[in-house]
């Protein structure tokens, strides 16, 4: 990244005109990042172990195929959002999954099943996978961002 600079009003000129497109590259910026998180957690879905068969009496069981279908189909990531001065994006899971039943006719809300998963239940056994995640793709993610911050600034300073 470098900006050549000489006397008082071109950088004033250069400022300006960085300013005018400095929302439009943070977003780019920041969904750089949320794209990496997302496909990491993409990943870790990929890795959970999944169990058919019904748990013995006082044993945990692994989600179902299904449920981790669910999850792999709902997940995503939130348009990036300005909340004050900063700039918001998320990685989850949206709707509902196809285990439609009595108690949950529109099916299993996709949210409840990446935590039960995530930490555990009485009847679940825990599988941390977005923390995994979320470490995994740290590195990747600000990395990928800086360099995202730095194209932009280059073609806003041509």
């Amino acid at each position: 990244m470098s900006l050549k600079i000489k006397g008082l009003e071109d950088t004033l000129k250069e400022l300006e005109r960085l300013n005018k497109n400095t929302p439009t590259m943070l977003e780019d910026t920041v969904n750089a990042g949320v794209q990496i998180a997302t496909d990491e957690m993409r990943k870790q879905i990929n890795m959970l172990k999944t169990s058919e068969e019904k748990p013995k009496k006082g044993q945990k069981r692994y989600p179902t195929k299904k449920e981790v279908d669910g999850l792999k189909e709902s997940l995503g990531f939130t348009p990036v959002r300005w909340n004050d001065t900063l700039l918001d994006a998320n990685a989850g899971f949206d709707g509902y999954n196809n285990q439609k039943t009595k108690r949950y006719p529109n099916g299993h809300a996709n949210q409840m099943i990446a935590n039960s998963i995530n930490a555990g239940t009485s009847f679940m056994q825990a599988q941390p996978f977005i923390r995994k995640a979320a470490n995994a793709a740290k590195t990747t993610a600000i990395a990928e961002m800086q360099k995202k911050l730095n194209e932009e600034i280059e073609r806003a300073s041509q």
